[in-house]
């Protein structure tokens, strides 16, 4: 192909993603097509040169679309396509694909990790095996086999949960909370989510996730999963009052921000036992004081801030690949991520 391919960024120079998008595409056969002024007017003041529309967070509304006639194709960066006019889309028979970012779903795999140590008291179970706990119980190791083995779970772990049939209630059912609800629902449990707008009934239905208001699922789930940014609203989202209002046994994972629970009400929800466990990547003090008594609770698993992995490769990898996604698409070579109607 001997022209390039006008690709049309609507996020705007201000934002970092713009940046990205221009360097990744250094080399390869792109113009990246920026507006000065990431508003709708700015957009659509450029939008008629765009063979295909790279959206990240800016909105593409159905002016934008009606504004560019020789676009192609509109490729989400990410999953979430609530800020994309679909009807329009679908009227002018412009397809919109879309991609599962690693970067996303990284955070979605540990955040699994952390459920999955509550659910099944990993660490406790390390802990009894490695101090050799068996002694207390007057055990003696002998060889074994498929028949000749002792009582399962013989060092009597407590709290060994399952996620099947158990209630997930995810907080933030954007891009990450998307792909938690992927790998949650293979396991089993019902899925359930909040976020300030409710998503499509087809959105709802591919997720196979039901709407809730946040108190009502506080106090509905067995785990709970904030995946939300810290801002003046979600300040101490879970708070004391709601810690209180937990279904006794529930477990608590926070892959969002520290900021979002009240953390002295959490340890004593913990240190009673009225929740099960806590599987914390953030804290809203970091790295962790070794004063915090979370360090102190067996019923926690800790991670330092790691969910996200290195940002920096992700943003090379995922925007290297819508790229060449839309290339494929363009070249008739077929590409990947259709969203179907």
């Amino acid at each position: 192909m001997s022209n390039p391919i006008r690709v049309l960024v609507p996020d705007g120079i201000n934002y970092r993603f713009a940046t990205k998008v221009e360097a990744m595409a250094e080399g390869k056969p792109f113009k990246i097509i920026v507006p000065t002024a990431p508003d709708e007017a700015g957009i659509i003041a450029v939008a008629g040169e765009a063979d295909a529309i790279l959206a990240y967070k800016a909105p593409v509304s159905r002016a934008v679309i009606e504004a560019a006639p020789g676009a192609r194709l509109i490729q989400k960066f990410g999953l979430d396509c609530k800020d994309i006019d679909l009807v329009a889309a679908h009227e002018k028979g412009l397809p919109v694909f879309t991609r599962s970012l690693i970067r996303n779903a990284t955070v979605a795999d540990h955040a699994m990790a952390l459920m999955l140590a509550c659910a099944r008291r990993l660490l406790e179970c390390h802990r009894v095996v490695a101090e050799a706990r068996y002694l207390q119980h007057g055990y003696v190791p002998k060889s074994t086999g498929q028949q000749n083995v002792h009582h399962g779970n013989w060092i009597k772990v407590e709290g060994v949960a399952d996620l099947l049939e158990s209630t997930v209630g995810i907080v933030a059912l954007g891009d990450i909370g998307a792909e938690i609800a992927r790998r949650v629902r293979p396991f089993g449990p019902r899925i359930v989510y909040h976020q300030r707008r409710r998503h499509s009934e087809q959105v709802e239905k591919s997720l196979g996730v039901h709407y809730m208001g946040l108190d009502e699922l506080i106090e509905t789930v067995d785990y709970l999963i904030l995946v939300v940014p810290q801002t003046a609203q979600t300040e101490n989202m879970l708070s004391r009052e709601r810690i209180a209002r937990m279904k006794p046994g529930a477990c608590v994972i926070n892959v969002g921000r520290g900021g979002l629970i009240d953390e002295e009400a959490l340890c004593e929800a913990l240190r009673d036992n009225r929740l099960a466990a806590a599987g914390l990547d953030v804290f809203r003090m970091e790295p962790v004081p070794e004063s915090n008594p979370l360090l102190q609770l067996p019923n926690v698993v800790l991670s330092p801030h790691m969910a996200g992995g290195s940002s920096e490769r992700y943003w090379k990898v995922d925007v290297a690949g819508v790229l060449e996604n839309i290339r494929r698409h363009i070249a008739g070579e077929g590409a990947d991520g259709l969203l179907q109607d």
